[in-house]
């Protein structure tokens, strides 16, 4: 029973987006426009508007100041060679908490190459729930099918690999087109972000 009600949600229909969602969207693509466009200048401006548009969820961590600068002197210096473990360790190492963070981790990196997916709450329920994608990382373990014993950082390095995979292969349906050509007829002044961040907008508008 717990089982089908995690996941008894159906994909999105582009068709069922609301005006308050277009909204969302709409808000969010200021904020990051501006982030793209300045994360080279890293000043206080640049790190409120950064917080607030992706780090507020880890408010705990973030809110050390020493984890603060470790975290935006690193997208500062990443070099794109890197990738997603390189950084995601990184920032283990280096922040004060030593914890894997995930969703942060692939908003950096998707600052610094925007054909990289981001990771968070709302992408990770909507792809296990809807597109039925075989998530590991912080899925109740009645509905998760990680072995027993996997550590965290192997259901991240898993999760990301779902993650990577499940946007390749989406990138070439139909229903992807349908998406990507809805964001750009609504949104026309934003045509050339990536498709991976079109799509990654309107999972978070309509989840």
């Amino acid at each position: 029973m717990k089982e089908d009600i995690f996941l008894n949600k159906k994909r999105m229909d582009i068709c069922c987006i609301t005006p308050r969602q277009k909204l969302i969207i709409a808000k969010g693509l200021c904020d990051y426009q501006y982030i793209m466009e300045n994360w080279q200048v890293n000043d206080k401006d640049f790190q409120e508007v950064y917080y607030e548009f992706y780090l507020k969820a880890r408010w705990p961590v973030l809110s050390n100041a020493t984890n603060k600068k470790v975290y935006f002197n690193k997208l500062q210096s990443v070099s794109l060679e890197e990738g997603f473990i390189s950084i995601l360790d990184s920032l283990y190492n280096e922040m004060e908490n030593h914890s894997y963070e995930f969703s942060l981790t692939t908003k950096l990196l998707h600052t610094r190459d925007t054909s990289m997916p981001i990771y968070d709450s709302k992408v990770r329920d909507y792809l296990s729930k809807g597109e039925k994608v075989n998530l590991w990382w912080m899925i109740p373990n009645y509905v998760s099918h990680a072995p027993r014993g996997t550590s965290e950082y192997e259901k991240i390095k898993h999760d990301w690999e779902e993650l990577c995979k499940w946007y390749i292969s989406f990138m070439d349906t139909e229903r992807c087109k349908t998406w990507i050509a809805w964001f750009d007829d609504n949104f026309p002044a934003y045509v050339k972000i990536s498709n991976v961040k079109k799509i990654d907008f309107i999972i978070f508008a309509t989840n």
